[in-house]
């Protein structure tokens, strides 16, 4: 399903590595979080809000992708970013929800470096929005269910999804990180067990695994570079745990984006260019 030698020689994945693009089946996992919301869960977020999500960012991607690439194209990934957006974000009105969506476009046609979007385009917008706008929008994840069967249904489908994207050692090197520094963050700082370990079994950090971690254009294509990733991911949301920030993991994608990704590209790229350099000798 994914053509690992070839990725590997690059510091940006495309999607014609990819025998069946990855996107599709992430665009079912999103829309099945939406759906389940809205029919089953009571989501905070209404219809109108998923609309309007979509419309910004499917409207953005169109206009940029016209002045940038020249064209008109599909937009998939906008849409996928959309849905993010609708369920990331919680606000009782609307504009958020308009601000956000065409943040996540913009940044990701002008945040770039080797050839690709640094940032995953939903963390980026939705640190800023976080950040600068908290009285009017929050991120609500206990509005997310710890039913069983929906945790199972998100498990199942978020490896399904991160192992057809290549991107499953970095999902389960999150995981399995969190749950050892939640386990210091109760033996040696203190914080109740439950309290540490109860993200976990919520939707709201499987959603956050399999979707904002595990994007193929932002993270490490090699198996090594997805697992220091995702570990230097787990240990800033641990440090921002330990101090109390709210939103710790969206805060901590962000700084690693900047920490990791770049000189990851550069030093992918840097061999590349030596290699080719070799070769052509």
């Amino acid at each position: 399903m994914f053509n690992l030698k070839s990725a590997a020689k690059r510091p940006i994945t495309v999607w014609s590595d990819y025998k069946v693009d990855p996107r599709y089946f992430l665009l079912l996992f999103l829309a099945s979080f939406a759906i389940a919301g809205q029919i089953y869960l009571g989501f905070f977020q209404r219809w109108d809000a998923i609309i309007v999500s979509l419309l910004c960012t499917v409207s953005t991607e169109l206009l940029l992708g016209r002045i940038f690439h020249k064209k008109w194209q599909f937009p998939l990934s906008a849409i996928i970013t959309g849905i993010g957006v609708s369920l990331l974000v919680s606000s009782y009105l609307l504009w958020p929800y308009a601000l956000t969506a065409v943040l996540s476009i913009l940044f990701k046609y002008l945040i770039r470096y080797k050839g690709g979007h640094v940032f995953n385009p939903n963390n980026v917008a939705l640190v800023l929005i976080l950040y600068f706008l908290p009285e009017y929008a929050v991120s609500t994840p206990k509005q997310w269910t710890n039913a069983y069967e929906v945790m199972l249904f998100i498990l199942c489908l978020g490896l399904f999804v991160s192992y057809l994207a290549n991107r499953h050692y970095a999902a389960l090197t999150f995981l399995s990180g969190f749950t050892l520094l939640a386990l210091i963050r109760h033996y040696v700082f203190g914080a109740p067990l439950l309290a540490a370990l109860g993200p976990l079994l919520g939707a709201s950090l499987q959603l956050f695994t399999f979707f904002m971690i595990t994007d193929p254009k932002t993270t490490p294509s090699s198996r090594g570079g997805q697992v220091i990733y995702a570990l230097i991911i787990a240990l800033f949301d641990a440090a921002f745990r330990i101090n109390q920030f709210a939103n710790p993991q969206f805060y901590a994608v962000f700084l690693v984006s900047i920490l990791v990704v770049i000189p990851y590209r550069w030093w992918v790229a840097r061999k590349s260019e030596q290699a080719t350099g070799q070769n052509a000798r």
